[in-house]
């Protein structure tokens, strides 16, 4: 029987080997200069993927160290990739507004939009997104889950959208950094895209270890003197040329700090309750059983009925409430 990571990252070469070629220069843009160990899993696992592909990633920005003549110095003809994950849309418009600025100014350029989960709720920004969109002539949409494909074939006609797995499974198996020394780990949103709030979980999850992503407080304090310091310097134009080695060695070293906390904090529990997509995608690679729950643009229901589901001691709840009864059965 077919592993079906093995499968998932074969899937994965292929939708990606139009559009990078093996010894080219690409740029990786929308670095997430945060804690969401998810977003970063996604930049370490496209990482891997364009690694494994003998692509070389000449340069990497997050939001505010973007600049298109340090990006031109480093990469100046391959493809632009921007970094997946869920906020294709107008719910963190922050990033979608970034994107639409980097596909506008650069339609000289190849451009790969990394797998994105795609939520608009807001027809004028679908719109502006539509247009600029449809003004680039060499733009790839990768999406994550089958009803976002469907979904962005209908609203981005001009574009060529392939279905593409989470880029978070690139990372590949990784072995817990401890032995359980509880139950259940329950990774809960604190976010917009929570739907069901802590204080009205069943009395066996409240009880559990209950956290979100996070760092130690040792790693939060090396994070933001080195987060804070590479803003500033990157607000000058000038240096930001100069600085470009040591910021890309700050971001990955972020990540693997971000990462290694993830493993850690999973670590604990014999068995992962979520309702954080990569949080039960970490707990797959991990080799953990895992239950899922739903969140507000319901990717995680989605994505495990794509994919995720082909994973042996991964279970979708409805909710918290049988999220509970599910954990109860799994760690009796």
């Amino acid at each position: 029987m077919n592993d079906p990571l093995d499968d998932l990252q074969r899937a994965t070469i292929a939708a990606l080997a139009p559009t990078v070629q093996h010894g080219q220069s690409v740029a990786l843009l929308d670095y997430p200069a945060h804690f969401n160990a998810g977003d970063l899993l996604i930049y370490q696992g496209t990482l891997s993927y364009l690694a494994r592909m003998g692509a070389s990633v000449d340069y990497v920005c997050a939001l505010h160290t973007y600049d298109t003549k340090v990006l031109s110095a480093c990469v100046p003809e391959g493809p632009l990739l921007l970094n997946g994950g869920g906020n294709f849309g107008d719910r963190w418009f922050g990033y979608q507004k970034f994107r639409e600025r980097v596909i506008a100014e650069h339609p000289e350029r190849k451009i790969v939009q990394m797998p994105q989960t795609i939520e608009f709720h807001d027809d004028a920004a679908l719109a502006r997104a539509q247009r600029i969109y449809a003004q680039h002539p060499d733009l790839t949409l990768l999406m994550r889950d089958r009803r976002g494909y469907e979904l962005a074939r209908e609203l981005f006609p001009e574009n060529t959208v392939v279905f593409c797995a989470d880029a978070a499974l690139g990372v590949g198996r990784i072995a817990p950094s401890a032995e359980p020394t509880r139950d259940i780990v329950l990774l809960k949103r604190r976010d917009p895209e929570s739907v069901q709030s802590a204080k009205s979980l069943p009395a066996s999850l409240a009880s559990a270890y209950m956290t979100d992503w996070h760092v130690s407080p040792a790693d939060n304090a090396q994070w933001w003197p080195t987060t804070l310091g590479l803003l500033l310097l990157n607000k000058l134009p000038g240096v930001r040329s100069r600085m470009y080695p040591l910021t890309r060695r700050a971001f990955d070293w972020q990540a693997d700090m971000v990462v290694d906390n993830a493993v850690a904090i999973l670590s604990q529990g014999r068995l992962v309750v979520t309702d954080r997509l990569h949080a039960g995608i970490l707990a797959v690679l991990m080799g953990k059983p895992v239950v899922l729950v739903d969140n507000a643009n319901k990717k995680v229901s989605r994505i495990h009925g794509d994919y995720l589901s082909n994973f042996p001691d991964t279970h979708l709840a409805e909710n918290f409430d049988h999220a509970a009864e599910l954990a109860g059965q799994l760690v009796s």
